[in-house]
């Protein structure tokens, strides 16, 4: 494959803060490529690198960025579009979702305004038509609403669509999913498995990097380790790596042990005092303190549980919540929590999500029913906001209230340097002002600075959001090990795998509930998308609902039709392969334990069994009439 880019040579330190030490990447015309490491170590700092935002250190030999002119084939000339983790609202105004594209685009504006002609020569009517096709595919179909009144989740959906619109052939995405609902990520996903240009992406999303990625991208200690293969290879090759880290380890420390003994002993008992052995003492205990550093560290993550024995925490009955003169978000229903319970919330954005939360704290009322909580109980509330944490305090400041010591809720101490250590920074960074660490280490300082709280009930709104791998995956370990209840709002589908053990699902105004973590509601949301799009396809194709008894048409294909005949099969593959996965999984239910009326397992797959048969059906028929005609 030829090369987009190389850079060499990327040397960049902020005063004592290393980056990059002589770090190097290449990039080739197709690439699919997921960043790694730990926040604050050069991710977005990279980014800004290859925009030319931040100019690495001068050094010998220089700096390269070596680009690809193409030779005539635009499809191998390097250009670039950066899709950033937040929307640019400064300035706006009214501006509308439709005018957004020329904020992004201030260059194509002026041209605009200048000459229409340049304009489509530059392919900008292309692009305005396939951004505002985005903008209606990801549900934003008002073109004329303002942009400042959209939520996050919306304005996220209006960087996804410049991203996905853009005709540069290597496009940055920074963390593309945050605050987006899953059945968005999904839409999202699909959209960049099926693109020809190379990408570059920054995400916790193990999912989206496990589907998506053909190759890794890892900075570690000044450099960028580059690994041909998938997300889930890389972490195969991690693990065997480390395998074979720590059998070194084990042989280098016997090793050790049987210098130390040598050295230990007098002069007599040892003879004459070999230099040379010496030197080897001191170079392996170097040697097993480097692969010792390297080794995955854990963060210290112990989450603080009171001890209470009540089962029950919180129930309410027939609930229903409205806001004054807004349409109601739901009601009549009904939930309880218990001790042990790590429960998912899901639904899409703006079902009432957080509102329901505010119900449980009792920060809001309801308009009817009841919320009944255990005494005393005690409820942290985790947000994606970090306003309890100054822009001008220190991380010892903050954890310590300046004492050298951290109180944790267990009542026991620890030196506030360790805390802070423990949580993957470096010792030196504890009295750096906190304005000076990256969105992902001030997401990281928040968590060591939740987790010194007591409570009954732990709530976390998208508590991956910023966080890196590392930390996502330790995390997941600290939830699980848990023993109060744990209430998760989150789009990231590997995590509510791990974590949860029940699903809150709200649509439609009512709240389901789902017995068996995410795992067991996946086939029902996988059901709930299909259901979309047989009726998107009966909209689109109002023939598609005819009977297959009905006279096939024998108009000739056209082009649309022809593309629609490569594709299906995949479709029909797919599809055939879902329903081979819920038939074993009926065959594999304990039919014993189905009596229990909470126990949902069956009919939700019985469900998806027979919408995932109508989806073949109609395949088949598809099918069917595009071969028919085909001729």
């Amino acid at each position: 494959m030829s090369l987009l880019c190389t850079l060499k040579n990327i040397r960049l330190s902020f005063g004592p803060k290393i980056i990059f030490d002589n770090a190097q990447i290449s990039v080739s015309v197709g690439d699919r490529i997921g960043l790694l490491g730990l926040n604050g170590k050069g991710k977005s700092t990279l980014f800004k690198i290859l925009t030319g935002d931040i100019i690495p250190d001068h050094s010998s030999p220089p700096f390269e960025f070596n680009k690809a002119r193409g030779d005539g084939d635009e499809n191998k000339r390097f250009s670039l579009f950066y899709v950033p983790q937040e929307l640019p609202l400064e300035g706006l105004g009214n501006i509308t979702l439709k005018d957004y594209f020329f904020v992004f685009y201030p260059e194509l504006k002026i041209v605009f305004e200048a000459s229409l002609h340049q304009f489509e020569e530059m392919h900008g009517w292309d692009m305005v038509q396939n951004y505002e096709s985005y903008l209606k595919y990801f549900g934003l179909e008002d073109l004329n609403f303002r942009v400042r009144d959209l939520s996050g989740g919306e304005q996220k959906k209006i960087l996804l669509s410049l991203g996905l619109s853009s005709t540069a052939n290597l496009i940055l995405w920074d963390e593309p999913t945050n605050h987006l609902d899953i059945e968005t990520i999904k839409l999202f996903e699909d959209e960049l498995n099926s693109t020809a240009k190379a990408f570059m992406l920054i995400t916790h999303d193990r999912f989206l990097l496990s589907k998506l990625t053909r190759k890794i991208f890892h900075i570690q200690h000044g450099r960028i380790e580059s690994f041909s293969g998938s997300y889930t290879d890389y972490l195969s090759f991690l693990e065997k790596s480390e395998q074979s880290k720590l059998r070194l380890l084990d042989k280098l420390k016997n090793n050790l042990e049987r210098e130390q003994a040598w050295m230990r002993q007098g002069i007599k008992a040892r003879g004459t005092r070999s230099k040379k052995r010496v030197e080897s003492f001191l170079g392996l205990k170097e040697r097993v303190s480097t692969i010792k550093s390297e080794a995955k560290r854990n963060l210290d993550l112990t989450l603080q549980k009171s001890n209470r024995q009540t089962k029950v925490l919180v129930s309410f009955s027939d609930l229903t919540f409205a806001y004054p003169s807004q349409p109601t978000l739901f009601e009549n229903i009904t939930g309880e929590i218990h001790k042990g319970n790590k429960i998912g919330l899901l639904g899409n954005n703006g079902v009432g999500k957080t509102t329901l939360l505010k119900l449980i704290k009792h920060e809001l009322s309801p308009v009817s029913g009841s919320m009944k909580t255990a005494d005393n109980l005690q409820i942290q509330y985790f947000s994606q906001k970090r306003d309890e944490m100054e822009s001008d305090t220190t991380p010892y400041l903050l954890l310590g209230d300046g004492s050298d010591f951290v109180l944790l809720p267990d009542g026991t101490k620890k030196h506030v340097s360790s805390y802070f250590e423990s949580f993957l920074f470096h010792r030196d960074d504890i009295h750096r002002p906190l304005k000076t660490f990256s969105g992902g280490e001030k997401s990281r300082l928040q968590l060591a600075l939740n987790l010194t709280k007591i409570g009954d009930i732990l709530i976390f709104d998208e508590p991956t959001n910023d966080l890196d791998l590392e930390t996502i995956q330790i995390l997941e370990e600290k939830l699980a090990e848990f023993q109060g209840a744990v209430i998760l709002i989150s789009h990231d589908r590997a995590f509510l795998s791990t974590v949860t053990n029940k699903v809150w699902l709200i649509e439609n105004k009512k709240l389901q509930n789902f017995e068996g973590g995410y795992e067991q509601v996946a086939p029902y949301l996988e059901v709930l998308e299909l259901e979309r799009e047989l009726a998107d396809e009966s909209r689109e194709n109002p023939l598609a609902s005819v009977s297959a008894e009905a006279p096939k048409s024998n108009v000739k294909l056209n082009n649309k039709e022809k593309k629609r005949l490569e594709t299906i099969y995949e479709d029909i593959e797919s599809t055939e392969a879902k329903t081979k996965i819920i038939e074993e999984k009926i065959a594999n239910l304990d039919f014993t334990k189905l009596s229990d009326p909470k126990n949902q397992e069956l009919k939700i797959l019985t469900d998806a069994q027979g919408t995932l048969d109508e989806r073949l059906l109609f395949l088949y028929e598809e099918l069917e009439d595009l071969e028919s005609r085909n001729t």
